[in-house]
């Protein structure tokens, strides 16, 4: 039996009553369990990890032990994430600012939640998490690329405003340099292809080529 992927699964938890494979769900245990898995994973995000890295990066630096724990939800490629919800950014926002599109990403490090500058060092192993601000409703698409030209999808979507992307990465252990693109386009195919098409080339190329539609990227380096 062909399993949906973890995507659709999450988009099936998000909006059960407009899912396309609530059929094969109702009639599959294995789905079934796993859906329940990222409820409940949902469920202690919203219940521990969601204050925690809130008082990080808007409120008092204080410790609390539910910090370490973060919400795994399997992301093409790659492996995942958690969410970080907040009303608009704050003093410490450093993406990309101004402009159709902006993208932030935040690292959890032992010293707590962190967003990234551009170029920030990270753990090879570390989890991050995304949010972007877009001026008009776009159809969005994430992705990364390493600098072996291996190109992970991350999420394609349409977003509003400022929106936490679901689910997230933890990155594949690997140092070396990583590039995160975020795309304003109606085809998906197209922005992967230009992804593709830059190959190893991370450093230099913020942006993808032949890619109509605003973008942002957010380079990163990742070590042991």
């Amino acid at each position: 039996m062909n399993h949906p992927s973890e995507l659709k699964l999450e988009r099936h938890l998000m909006t059960p009553d407009a899912s396309e494979i609530a059929a094969h769900v109702r009639d599959c245990e294995r789905c079934r369990e796993r859906v329940a898995e990222m409820r409940q994973q949902g469920d202690d995000f919203r219940r521990f990890v969601y204050p925690a890295t809130l008082d990080q990066v808007t409120g008092p630096r204080f410790w609390r032990p539910a910090r370490a724990l973060w919400l795994l939800a399997p992301a093409a490629g790659l492996a995942t994430v958690l969410l970080l919800v907040r009303p608009g950014p704050t003093s410490d926002y450093v993406g990309t600012k101004g402009g159709p599109l902006t993208l932030t990403a935040y690292a959890a490090l032992p010293s707590g939640t962190q967003a990234l500058n551009d170029g920030a060092t990270v753990p090879a192993s570390a989890s991050l998490r995304f949010r972007v601000r877009v001026a008009e409703p776009c159809n969005l698409t994430l992705l990364s690329v390493d600098d072996s030209g291996q190109v992970s999808k991350l999420i394609s979507r349409e977003v509003r405003g400022d929106s936490t992307l679901p689910g997230g990465v933890q990155l594949d252990g690997k140092p070396g340099l990583e590039r995160f693109f975020a795309v304003c386009a109606d085809d998906p195919g197209v922005v992967e292809r230009a992804a593709r098409d830059i190959g190893a080339e991370v450093r230099k190329i913020p942006a993808l080529p032949r890619v109509q539609g605003p973008q942002a990227s957010l380079l990163i380096e990742k070590r042991p």
